[in-house]
Formats: C-alpha cells, sequence, structure tokens
C-alpha cells in the first residue's frame, strides 16, 4: 500500500471525526480493561477442583490475558481510521487482524483447558 499523497494530508479534518475517533479510543481500552479483568478472575478460579495441572493452568490464563491484550490494543488504529482518510483501509486491516488473532488465542487457550 502506497503513503498517502500530500494533497490528501492537506485536507481539513473535522473536529468531530477526531473526537469520535479519541472517545472511541477511550472507550474500547475501558471495555477491554473491564472484561480483561472478568477473564483474569474467571481464569484463576477456573482450577478450583484441581483437575487440570499446574501448567495447563498457566497456560489459560497468560493465553486469555495475552489475547485480551491484543483485542484491546485493536481499539487503537480502530479509532484513528476516524480521521486518518490516507490511512484508513490499513488502519481497519490492522483492527480486523489483531481482533481475530487476539480472539483466537483465547479460543485455543480456553479448548486446550477445556478439551471436549
Amino acid at each position: 500500500m502506497e503513503a498517502p499523497t500530500p494533497q490528501e494530508s492537506r485536507k481539513r479534518i473535522s473536529l468531530w471525526l477526531v473526537a469520535s475517533g479519541i472517545v472511541f479510543i477511550i472507550l474500547w481500552l475501558a471495555g477491554a480493561f473491564v472484561l480483561g479483568t472478568m477473564k483474569l478472575m474467571a481464569s484463576l478460579m477456573a482450577n478450583d477442583s484441581g483437575a487440570a495441572s499446574g501448567e495447563e493452568h498457566e497456560t489459560l490464563i497468560f493465553g486469555m490475558m495475552g489475547g485480551q491484550l491484543l483485542t484491546g490494543l485493536a481499539g487503537i488504529p480502530a479509532g484513528l481510521a476516524f480521521f486518518w482518510r490516507g490511512w484508513r483501509k490499513r488502519l481497519l486491516w490492522t483492527f480486523l487482524i489483531m481482533l481475530i488473532i487476539g480472539i483466537l488465542i483465547q479460543a485455543a487457550a480456553f479448548c486446550n483447558f477445556f478439551p471436549s
């Protein structure tokens, strides 16, 4: 992908788009923090019976938290895409890839801990 042209960079950016992008980033990160806290508590209590080994339990905890961190940080390029017109497509693809990989990491950790 090519960098934005100077003409695209000189276009006036709407203040509402900038404010919306910043609000989106803040809300996404706050929501990710709350969801991450709940996932941490759930993954810490997942092995109360002691049925799984300590290594499997650690894999669950670190997998869930690593995936949650990645999905939380995915909100940053999504918020920037609100007002960076020349980079919008690249930022949205980055958001989508980070979100999908983060969800897949969490699903893999969950499925590894609770095999069918």
